[in-house]
C-alpha cells in the first residue's frame, strides 16, 4: 500500500505498523508545495463561489424604476469582493485543518 511519490520534492511517508493488519499502513506527509497549491485552488474556488452568489443575490433586488445612486454601486462592488475574499480565506483554512487532521 505504497503511493507513488516525486523524489527529492517531499518527505518520505512513514510505515506505522497497525495490530490486526497484514501490511504496515503508509502515513504520507504533504510537503508545503502541495500544501500551497492546496490552499491556492480551494480559495479559489471559495472565491468564485462566493462571488457569483453575491452577484446573483445582488441582481435579484434589482428595481429597474428605482435609481441607485454612485456611492451604493461603488458600495456594493466593495463588500462583495470583501466578502468573497472571506470566503476564500475560509475555504483554504478548512482544506488545510482538514489535510492536518486527516
Amino acid at each position: 500500500m505504497r503511493c507513488p511519490r516525486v523524489a527529492g520534492l517531499c518527505p518520505p511517508a512513514r510505515e506505522i505498523a497497525a495490530p490486526g493488519l497484514s501490511e504496515p499502513v503508509v502515513c504520507a506527509t504533504l510537503c508545503p508545495v502541495d500544501l500551497t497549491l492546496g490552499c491556492l485552488k480551494w480559495a479559489a474556488v471559495g472565491f468564485v463561489v462566493a462571488f457569483a452568489l453575491l452577484k446573483l443575490f445582488e441582481a435579484s433586488h434589482l428595481h429597474d424604476d428605482i435609481p441607485k445612486p454612485a456611492f451604493k454601486l461603488r458600495q456594493t462592488k466593495r463588500a462583495t469582493l470583501v466578502l468573497s475574499t472571506f470566503a476564500a480565506m475560509l475555504s483554504a483554512l478548512v482544506w488545510l485543518l482538514v489535510q492536518k487532521l486527516d
